[in-house]
């Protein structure tokens, strides 16, 4: 989900090379994410297999490249797969992102949702990380000390995303 998410959402801008979608995925995504282009292309042929998007050559300083445009259906699968719940997982963070990237082509309702939802992960991040720091202190050792500082790095991390979302929807007011 979170790779077609993202490539139909960049193509909901303009039509794209594989090159140019990479390097717009690994920017989004960070360092830490490494993309590859087997990931992208076959991710492509497939959206072009499905009809999700068209694949066509076009000839630029004397090379031929292949640039990807969403189709109609593409554009109905776009907004399906950013209606869906975010799944709980390894990669939920990342879907976030990619979903906040791309929320401008959704109502400004729908946005408000997609930032409501967002606003709950957090709370839930920051229910959790309590629990886990009150039941590490709970037993002192040199072990629990590190680990309590870890989990206070993603507590602090949490609030900040919970103050962003709060300024980002008060921007969004006055935009709107």
């Amino acid at each position: 989900m979170m790779n077609e998410l993202f490539i139909l959402g960049e193509l909901m801008e303009e039509p794209q090379s594989g090159y140019d979608l990479r390097s717009a995925m690994q920017a989004s995504l960070g360092r830490h994410r490494k993309i590859s282009y087997g990931v992208i292309y076959p991710l492509l042929e497939k959206l072009e297999k499905d009809g999700l998007a068209e694949i066509t050559d076009v000839s630029s300083e004397g090379k031929i490249k292949k640039i990807t445009t969403i189709t109609e259906k593409g554009k109905k699968r776009f907004f399906e797969l950013m209606k869906q719940p975010v799944p709980n997982g390894a990669h939920n963070a990342d879907i976030y992102l990619i979903k906040l990237d791309v929320m401008q082509h959704l109502s400004l309702d729908e946005q408000f949702a997609l930032l409501d939802e967002f606003y709950k992960e957090q709370k839930y991040i920051i229910e959790d990380t309590q629990y886990s720091l009150k039941r590490l202190t709970e037993k002192d050792s040199k072990d629990h000390w590190y680990a309590s500082k870890k989990l206070e790095l993603r507590l602090q991390e949490a609030n900040v995303a919970l103050e962003w979302i709060e300024n980002f929807k008060q921007e969004l007011k006055k935009e709107w």
